[in-house]
């Protein structure tokens, strides 16, 4: 009777571990998390930036996935930046024509249009 219910009772208990082990590890949140947000250290973005760790993955994947992500966070940014760039030489372009007349054409205004060319390749680029 012993040797019929152990079999299947330690089959049970190696496959609930193996299931138990698959899960992704809770995380409990800190005690103080009404006194952060209070002070304004909120960690919301880190845990929505966070990868799911799965240790039963490939970690050369893993760190490719990573790479990729800190990639795109890095040419957004640079896209972020170069349009900003872009915005504020088009308008400084756009206030040095109204200023300049009908027939008048300055050096600044000839500079800016390269520059807003530069900064339209770059955002080309970053955006693909």
């Amino acid at each position: 009777m012993k040797n019929r219910l152990l079999i299947p009772s330690l089959l049970l208990f190696v496959f609930m571990t193996h299931m138990l082990a698959r899960q992704s590890p809770s995380v409990s949140p800190p005690c103080n998390d009404q006194a952060s947000d209070i002070k304004g250290d909120n960690n919301d973005d880190k845990k929505k930036d966070a990868i799911e760790h799965d240790p039963l993955a490939d970690p050369s994947e893993e760190m490719r996935i990573r790479a990729q992500k800190k990639m795109d966070e890095k040419n957004f940014k640079e896209l972020q930046a170069a349009s900003t760039d872009l915005a504020a030489v088009s308008a400084r372009m756009s206030k040095e024509i109204d200023a300049g007349g009908q027939y008048v054409l300055s050096l600044r205004v000839l500079n800016d249009l390269d520059q807003i060319e530069k900064l339209t390749k770059r955002v080309r680029s970053r955006a693909k």
